[in-house]
């Protein structure tokens, strides 16, 4: 149903949200909270145990992306999220085929895997498709503009990390010799994933063009950075702190959440509403 305000969010994609955030909460407490132990509670054994704990920092990073949805009124507010989830989800399932004999076949945390990434990219697409045929924007892009600085920003940077995992996803040895800890073909399409789901939902954003309507995917951008340092300081020894890609990193996912701060300020309670 339209209002003045615009299209209202649907039960069906408020209920899939739902089971999402379950399935965020299992990968969040398998692969953030205990990365040292994916042999038994994750699809697959990740080694080193600092890339397990790179992993789980996005998983934290995306806990907002669907979790403020749920308090989210209008479709408007939170489209910009839901066809690079759709996206992370089908790079996250093409991985898993690719790499069978890796994972954990028969196992619980296997089914949770397996489960998350199939189900999601059509069910995220069919309702993208059908709210869109029932919107009408009620207020214009120019009613709260992106400014044409930050625009360009999210295009250098959300390109820049989609190109570098869509490189990565076909090409693994592209990053395998210069990360700055052992990397596998696996492991590094994994991460390929969540490159490219941020490098999208940069170029979302860049293409909605609205500040109020971008708002509520900005603690995405904003916890990346925080996130990964507080996992990898949990294994530094690990990890090679002289590495070049390392800190090329750092200043990227820097620069990501100062976009997002940016976008952040603002009434939330419009975003919300």
């Amino acid at each position: 149903m339209m209002t003045s305000k615009g299209l209202r969010i649907y039960f069906p994609l408020r209920a899939w949200l739902f089971v999402e955030v379950l399935f965020g909460v299992a990968a969040v407490l398998a692969i953030a909270v205990a990365p040292a132990e994916t042999e038994t509670n994750f699809a697959w054994h990740i080694t080193p145990t600092v890339m397990a704990s790179l992993l789980g920092a996005f998983y934290i990073t995306s806990a907002p992306l669907f979790l403020l949805p749920l308090l989210a009124k209008r479709w408007e507010m939170i489209r910009v999220m839901i066809l690079p989830a759709a996206l992370f989800c089908t790079v996250q399932l093409a991985a898993t085929f690719l790499h069978w004999d890796k994972f954990s076949v028969g196992t619980f945390p296997f089914y949770v895997w397996f489960a998350s990434y199939l189900l999601p990219p059509p069910i995220f697409v069919v309702l993208y498709l059908w709210h869109q045929k029932r919107k009408q924007d009620a207020t214009s892009n120019m009613e709260d503009p992106i400014p044409a600085w930050l625009r360009l920003a999210l295009l250098i940077l959300g390109g820049g990390l989609t190109l570098i995992a869509v490189i990565t996803f076909f090409i693994p040895n592209f990053l395998i010799p210069i990360f700055p800890w052992q990397l596998t073909p696996l492991t590094a399409r994994s991460l390929s994933g969540w490159l490219i789901a941020v490098g999208t939902l940069m170029l979302s954003m860049r293409i909605e063009n609205n500040k109020t309507r971008t708002r509520l995917a900005t603690p995405m951008l904003i916890l990346i950075l925080p996130s990964i340092l507080l996992q990898l300081t949990r294994f530094s020894s690990e990890v090679n702190w002289a590495s070049p890609t390392l800190w090329i990193g750092f200043i990227l996912f820097a620069l990501t959440g100062l976009c997002g701060i940016y976008l952040a300020i603002g009434n939330w309670r419009e975003s919300l509403s």
